[in-house]
């Protein structure tokens, strides 16, 4: 519990010094060549949603107090929803600029589709609308299957691009 608290504690202290409750993203998910400069980031936010609503449940189970991370991951999720969820596009921003005009990046990547839908920070539209923003809008690659044993039933197999950047 020591450690999980003091965790939470330098997540919110490095990547949310203004108490925004939208994170930055430097070193999580395996993306440490990306670089949001300080920025309201969709899915560090969504991995500090889900790690302050797991805190909250281990607190109620050891009889600590849950509130903190409660209320934490409450005002996350609002925070996502009010200035990260693009209602026009059914899609979160891939993240919003720190400084200047504070822009959103409106072409997420596939992680920040589904980090937020596995990490409950959604609802249920709000997940159909992202999956439906991959389908309609990231880049699908066709496979090419002809050396596969069954590519008659798999003629039309295809991946999907991290991105459209």
């Amino acid at each position: 519990w020591p450690v999980l608290t003091s965790h939470l504690a330098w997540e919110k202290r490095n990547y949310d010094p203004d108490g925004d409750h939208l994170y930055d993203a430097i070193a999580d998910l395996g993306l440490d060549a990306l670089y949001y400069s300080g920025g309201a980031v969709t899915h560090s936010s969504a991995y500090n949603y889900c790690g302050n609503r797991l805190a909250a449940r281990i607190a109620e189970i050891i009889g600590e107090d849950s509130e903190p991370y409660r209320a934490e991951a409450e005002a996350i999720l609002q925070a996502m929803d009010s200035r990260l969820w693009m209602p026009s596009k059914g899609v979160w921003a891939e993240y919003q600029d720190a400084m200047g005009l504070k822009r959103l990046h409106e072409h997420p990547a596939v992680w920040s589709i589904y980090t937020p839908i596995d990490c409950g920070a959604c609802t249920p539209e709000q997940a159909y609308l992202a999956t439906r923003y991959i389908d309609e809008h990231i880049p699908h690659i066709l496979v090419d299957s002809r050396q596969c044993p069954l590519s008659t039933v798999y003629s039309s197999l295809k991946t999907i691009s991290t991105s459209d950047w």
